[in-house]
């Protein structure tokens, strides 16, 4: 029926339920690079998460069935489309295209300075519109993973000690030396706080790094990690996830979207995790469009 019917329109994303948004989203990625499922529990958190504008993103529905969802992030004078997607049946039609000048046309509305997004490497199409409205690249973003079979890394003398995340994060506008994608920035963090833990690493009595962390029974997602430029980001950072790696032996590690040319990409190779996805990160300036 959907298939059928020639023209959509386009709503703000609010006047839908966290549940039909769910269903449409995961109906739009169940397919892609990186297939997503979420429920509606799952979209409300991400709202919170990663600071969705719900009336400013937008729905695509045919009739009242969603047919895609383009969603913005605001934080600031910043923009960032945390999710464009369109159900296989409506693709090549223009509902991308069509949702995202919406969000750029609020983003101005708003008087943002800029948005951001990431695309996958191999998602040339989606790379193309984005420049086609404009975005240009800004830098490579890598994901990381060791697995939980992967040979056992070195032992450090220095072992890790747990920590409120607060304090932990307390150093975080020091101890980076690139910023931080959208997905791992300090507001992002803070609104992940219950739901991780945060250790500390000392080294010569001092405390050399910190890092933040997602624990499942299989699997540690590492959120942030944050070194002290005193110690040497490489040195500090090598040790840090050799002692993470000694605390949570057995499971398997993954860190998403690491500059390419930051310091602890050089950390995670030289350990031997592995590159699993490869995203550039894009911009585009509002006010000079």
């Amino acid at each position: 029926m959907l298939a059928a019917m020639r023209t959509f329109e386009l709503s703000p994303a609010d006047r839908f339920t966290f549940a039909q948004r769910a269903a449409v989203l995961s109906a739009a990625y169940a397919d892609y690079f990186v297939p997503l499922w979420v429920n509606a529990q799952q979209m409300e958190a991400m709202d919170q998460i990663y600071d969705v504008d719900a009336r400013r993103s937008v729905v695509a529905h045919a009739g009242r069935e969603p047919i895609g969802m383009a969603l913005l992030s605001l934080r600031g004078p910043r923009g960032w489309i945390s999710a464009v997607g369109v159900i296989p049946a409506w693709r090549r039609r223009g509902a991308a295209r069509a949702m995202l000048r919406r969000l750029l046309e609020n983003a101005a509305q708003l008087g943002l300075d800029e948005v951001w997004l990431e695309v996958i490497e191999e998602n040339a199409p989606a790379a193309a519109l984005y420049r086609e409205l404009g975005f240009s690249a800004a830098r490579e973003l890598l994901t990381w993973r060791y697995p939980a079979d992967g040979d056992l890394l070195p032992i450090p003398r220095e072992l890790l000690q747990p920590a409120p995340v607060e304090r932990a994060l307390a150093h975080f506008a020091a101890w980076h030396g690139q910023p931080p994608s959208w997905q791992r920035e300090e507001p992002t963090l803070r609104h992940l706080a219950a739901r991780s833990s945060a250790y500390e690493l000392w080294m010569e009595d001092a405390l050399a790094g910190y890092c933040v962390v997602g624990e499942r029974p299989d699997a540690i997602s590492i959120l942030d990690i944050g070194l002290n430029p005193d110690f040497g980001p490489v040195k500090a950072g090598r040790t840090l996830l050799q002692a993470l790696a000694h605390r949570f032996r057995g499971r398997a590690f993954t860190m998403i979207n690491v500059p390419a040319d930051d310091d602890l990409s050089r950390a995670l190779a030289a350990l031997r995790f592995t590159v699993t996805i490869r995203q550039w990160e894009m911009r585009l300036p509002i006010i000079a469009r």
